[in-house]
């Protein structure tokens, strides 16, 4: 049953961590068409022509959602959670609470779409455990 619970926890792990890889291409991609503009624009400006390839025509899917919009003083953090929370845990040398660390990584410009994201943290310090031990109840600290 145990090993069944740890399967499972590790799929679970994976969707979150697909979904949020995505997302954040989807940011990446929109960040580089404003960019690809701008840069249009610039040579346009200079006299230049720019030679626009031909779209990719996409198959016919569901339509993909807009990306969100960030704000500008936040930025976009390319690092998945577990990552941010090694740095933070490096970085802080002490043991920190779920809170905590979700505040420290948000505030490091990670971003998800779940409406609670400690649980996201959460669940990445849990089936970690290579990397991450519970000092305490919700309280983990980086295993050196």
């Amino acid at each position: 049953m145990n090993e069944s619970v740890k399967r499972m926890t590790e799929e679970i792990t994976a969707v979150i961590e697909r979904g949020l890889r995505e997302e954040l291409l989807h940011q990446r991609e929109a960040a580089l068409e404003v960019e690809l503009t701008a840069v249009r624009d610039e040579i346009d400006r200079l006299g230049g022509k720019v030679q626009t390839p031909p779209k990719a025509v996409k198959p016919v899917s569901a339509p993909v959602p807009a990306p969100k919009p960030v704000p500008a003083n936040r930025p976009i953090s390319n690092k998945s959670a577990h990552v941010l929370l090694m740095e933070v845990l490096k970085d802080t040398r002490r043991p920190m609470t779920i809170r905590e660390l979700t505040n420290a990584i948000i505030r490091r410009g990670w971003q998800t779409a779940r409406a609670d994201p400690s649980k996201t943290v959460d669940v990445a310090l849990r089936t970690n455990v290579r990397d991450f031990r519970r000092t305490s109840p919700g309280t983990f600290d980086l295993i050196r």
